[in-house]
């Protein structure tokens, strides 16, 4: 049962990667000449002086902590020179938790959308103990968080492969994320990852163990429940662990985790679900034709682009009596109204059209090497979250560099930046077709590989279709594409 389940999984992934392959190819060569430049330098390089590249990488890893360091003071400087800290759907959040916007527009907004509940009572409490100062302390947590999970995927490939994989981990996502304007978005991105790495961790190590591994067991589910309250998502790489240790058929192990880990995420989640909701700092209407919920997610992934809020909200309104549709909360979030709407999307669809759109959606979350970064200038954003720093910075040289070259994605110099990141993100899927090439007989790469598959089957069903949502899998991609390409370099013992 174990392999066969695997083994067909093995040929699914082979065709997504194949398919993924493809697609950053493709968008590669729509760059401007620079991608191609950079990607033909890359292939002569190592194909005339692959000993001098393999020297250089091994210099480079020998100085990690210098790479470290230059990657923290790119942060600081992405910080200090960025006009637009906050923009959309984060920007009513962190300016509702400090205060900023008016108390009835966070309660309809958080009423709305309380999926954010966490991340504002996150900010508001760092308010009370700091004040208008906690916007600066988030940017400092969003500097640890990052860099911290740098150090977490680290360990994972170090403790429980080898030190070549590990140094490949810390080279995809140091260049990836590590050198990126990710570390001023104060969402729940970022704000995730430490939390989804270290599951991560927890969940290699039991593999690795022959022991019940109670404590382990414990500390996964403190870590999944604090990671859930953020995203959700962090869930489906537990499903990924549950049904390895299932195809195994050693149900005593199998009982004793799933029994462990139940107890102790169900504890710790329950405990914070409780206090959310009896929480006084924002007023929220608990009704849930007012509240956005699993059924609206599904019906916003069905829309082509799999992220259409505009057209997931007409197809709402129909719904809705004309008179009450322009009222923020008209109730068009009812359950009943949701089920109708999903029907009606799927009858709308043919087969053909319907496989338009999962290619097309598909597309759109798998392509960008610069993980779908959006920020612009902020008087083109609806509601944006300015710098404070951003009156002194605005003219000066060396901040407005930074800002056209990395922060704003329609800025002049903009494109060598993406080009390089997306000369990567190739190198990145390369090492993860590597992985999927061929059936291995190994826990831990197969509960990689399951849970990265739920993660884009998750991504399919639900709202979709833009490469941020990768961020949520980002601790999986990262350890399994170092597996493929360190094997692709050179043999290496199984993780």
């Amino acid at each position: 049962m174990y392999q066969l389940f695997f083994k067909c999984l093995q040929k699914i992934m082979w065709l997504l990667l194949l398919f993924w392959l493809a697609v950053v190819v493709k968008h590669l060569l729509a760059l401007p000449w620079i991608g191609i430049g950079l990607t033909v330098i890359i292939g002569l390089l190592y194909l005339v002086k692959k000993e001098l590249l393999g020297r250089a990488y091994a210099y480079a890893m020998c100085h990690k902590k210098v790479l470290l360091t230059l990657a923290l003071l790119f942060q600081i400087a992405v910080v200090l020179s960025a006009n637009l800290l906050v923009r959309r759907d984060a920007a009513v959040v962190i300016t509702g938790a400090l205060h900023l916007i008016e108390e009835q527009s966070i309660s309809n907004y958080l009423t709305r959308n309380p999926n954010n509940l966490a991340l504002f009572l996150y900010a508001r409490g760092l308010y009370h103990l700091f004040g208008q100062a906690t916007i600066w302390l988030l940017q400092v947590l969003g500097i640890l968080y990052m860099n911290g999970t740098a150090y977490i995927l680290y360990r994972v490939g170090r403790d429980f492969s080898s030190q070549r994989v590990a140094d490949m981990v810390f080279s995809l996502y140091l260049v990836l994320l590590g050198f990126s304007p990710y570390v001023i978005q104060t969402y729940t991105d970022i704000t995730s990852l430490p939390f989804l790495a270290a599951q991560l961790y927890l969940m290699v190590a039991l593999l690795k163990e022959e022991e019940k591994g109670t404590q382990r067991l414990c500390l996964l589910g403190l870590v999944t429940a604090l990671a859930s309250v953020l995203r959700p998502t962090a869930l489906v790489i537990v499903i990924a662990f549950g049904m390895v240790l299932f195809l195994k058929g050693n149900w005593q192990r199998f009982i004793h985790a799933m029994a462990v880990l139940g107890c102790s995420f169900g504890l710790i989640f329950g405990s914070l679900s409780y206090g959310m909701n009896q929480q006084k700092e924002v007023k929220i209407v608990h009704d849930e034709t007012l509240a956005k919920g699993l059924t609206t997610f599904i019906n916003l992934g069905l829309t082509y682009s799999g992220t259409d809020q505009e057209d997931m909200k007409k197809g709402l309104l129909q719904y809705i009596a004309p008179e009450r549709r322009s009222n923020y909360n008209n109730g068009m979030f009812a359950q009943a109204n949701e089920l109708k709407e999903i029907k009606r999307r799927l009858h709308a669809y043919t087969p053909i059209s319907f496989i338009g759109h999962l290619g097309y959606k598909l597309e759109n979350t798998l392509y960008d090497g610069a993980l779908n970064w959006l920020y612009t200038k902020p008087e083109d954003e609806k509601t944006p979250l300015i710098s404070p720093l951003y009156i002194y910075t605005k003219d000066n040289a060396v901040a407005e560099v930074i800002r056209q070259s990395v922060i704003e994605y329609d800025g002049k110099y903009y494109a060598a930046y993406k080009a390089i990141k997306q000369v990567v993100w190739v190198v990145t899927v390369i090492g993860l077709f590597g992985v999927v090439w061929r059936y291995r007989s190994d826990d831990a790469m197969n509960f990689l590989s399951l849970s990265l598959f739920g993660g884009m089957l998750f991504l399919m069903i639900f709202e979709g279709g833009k490469t941020r949502y990768l961020l949520q899998f980002f601790p999986q991609i990262v350890l399994l594409s170092s597996l493929g390409l360190t094997r692709m370099f050179q043999k290496e013992r199984k993780i």
